[in-house]
């Protein structure tokens, strides 16, 4: 029997490819792009490492001017340096190509898990030469809008926010970190987050990450709204999650947790309206979806920006607080936020990279002692 998904279409469980764009390996480049592509796998021990100005025979093709010239260039006047390239997808026809970044890691310490960075490249046969929109650049919506990947699941979390989507102002508390106690996680990405459009869409996201597939506990009770786990793990087109509607909010919000592995969402919540605890298992992570690498993205969102769940549930992040973080305070909700000490440093309060779970799941335990004290 087919696992169940509460979305209006599946995807075929092919890994790493694109419904309409394909991994860029044309002949012509196979032997450039192994000097910096590592195509076997994607995870967190393993980046790909950025192509630089390399000198190279004969006259450069287009595709050859655009990673080992323009994009290196690009990197270095914006001041991102510490960008490598994770992925690149390209249309049918190499005009149009979509190259995933991510953050280098420091000298020592294991590759950052989470969304990629995007770099849209177009090319301009009449000039020939290569435009390329960051997500940041004010047209970066429109030229996606108009490209190719505009009906891909990686192009549809900056296409579907509404810039006018308002928020209450709320800060939502009650919150634990949605891992097992005890366990200690790395927080790759905070009020940093530039992987949505708008991008303050994210400010109040978090992506969690220890290079392993680990399980997922809910931090906070709720009702199973939407989910979908039969995207093959490592698939970069095609997104599992799970979201939880929590009605105890006013207004309601919505519990959104991105990237879970395939099949791994418990059978007894493939159904819309069950009840799942704070700290019950809802899943594991991996890299399914806009990742590169085994993350959780975690984000909680209103009623009034949630979107129809296409593919998955998405929306404009709201502030939130969880019981068992100490830093970032906030003494109406007692709790604290996470965050990057580089983020602090910009974006204000404290900042550090590991984080520990208080999170329990309690409900069984309440059963047990009822019932010894019934006997």
């Amino acid at each position: 029997m087919k696992n169940q998904t509460f979305t209006p279409r599946e995807e075929p469980p092919v890994r790493r490819r694109s419904h309409a764009v394909r991994l860029l390996i044309p002949s012509l480049l196979l032997l450039a792009l192994t000097l910096f592509i590592i195509t076997s796998t994607r995870n967190a021990s393993s980046p790909k490492e950025l192509p630089t100005a390399t000198e190279m025979v004969g006259n450069q093709s287009p595709l050859e001017s655009l990673l080992y010239s323009q994009l290196p260039d690009l990197l270095r006047g914006s001041g991102r340096e510490n960008w490598v390239l994770d992925d690149v997808l390209a249309n049918t026809d190499n005009t149009q190509v979509m190259l995933w970044m991510r953050e280098a890691s420091a000298k020592g310490e294991e590759s950052l898990s989470r969304e990629p960075e995007m770099v849209l490249a177009i090319w301009n046969a009449e000039k020939q030469t290569w435009s390329l929109h960051l997500t940041t650049d004010d047209d970066f919506v429109s030229v996606l809008q108009a490209s190719d990947f505009k009906d891909t699941e990686s192009a549809s979390r900056f296409l579907e926010g509404d810039p006018k989507g308002i928020n209450t102002g709320i800060v939502y508390g009650g919150y634990k970190l949605p891992w097992k106690f005890g366990q200690t996680k790395r927080l790759t990405w905070s009020v940093g987050h530039s992987s949505c459009s708008p991008s303050y869409y994210c400010t109040y996201a978090f992506d969690f990450a220890d290079g392993t597939m680990f399980e997922i506990l809910a931090a906070k009770g709720g009702y199973v709204y939407h989910w979908r786990d039969t995207c093959a793990n490592g698939n970069s087109s095609c997104t599992n999650s799970i979201t939880l509607e929590d009605r105890s909010t006013t207004p309601w919000t919505y519990q959104i947790y991105m990237h879970i592995a395939q099949g791994s969402i418990p059978t007894a919540l493939k159904t819309k309206g069950v009840h799942v605890s704070q700290g019950q298992l809802i899943a594991k992570t991996d890299d399914t979806g806009y990742s590169t690498g085994h993350h959780l993205h975690f984000m909680v969102v209103e009623k009034s920006t949630l979107n129809s769940c296409p593919y998955y549930c998405f929306g404009k992040a709201v502030d939130i607080t969880f019981k068992d973080v100490e830093i970032n305070w906030d003494a109406a909700t007692q709790g604290g936020r996470p965050r990057l000490a580089a983020e602090a440093e910009w974006y204000g309060g404290t900042g550090r990279t590991n984080y520990t779970s208080g999170n329990v799941f309690t409900t069984g335990v309440y059963i047990a002692r009822f019932v010894l004290v019934w006997h």
